[in-house]
């Protein structure tokens, strides 16, 4: 199995290879694009609710990023 990531590094890289905006993101979560910024670069906290707003925002599952045993 691969090295595991942690899940503002796997946002980023996800966010990266889609090409999503974050000024997009930030629309559809409801904050600033410094917000979305700080939570990329894994300088602001990710609280649960903020991940769920994340993945929606992204159009993702919140299971994507979660590793499984």
């Amino acid at each position: 199995m691969g090295e595991q990531y942690p899940v503002y590094k796997q946002l980023q890289e996800y966010v990266t290879a889609n090409g999503l905006s974050q000024k997009v993101i930030a629309a559809n979560m409801g904050c600033t694009e410094s917000q979305v910024s700080l939570i990329l670069n894994g300088k602001r906290r990710l609280t649960v609710e903020d991940y769920l707003l994340f993945c929606r925002a992204i159009a993702v599952s919140p299971t994507r990023f979660i590793p499984t045993a």
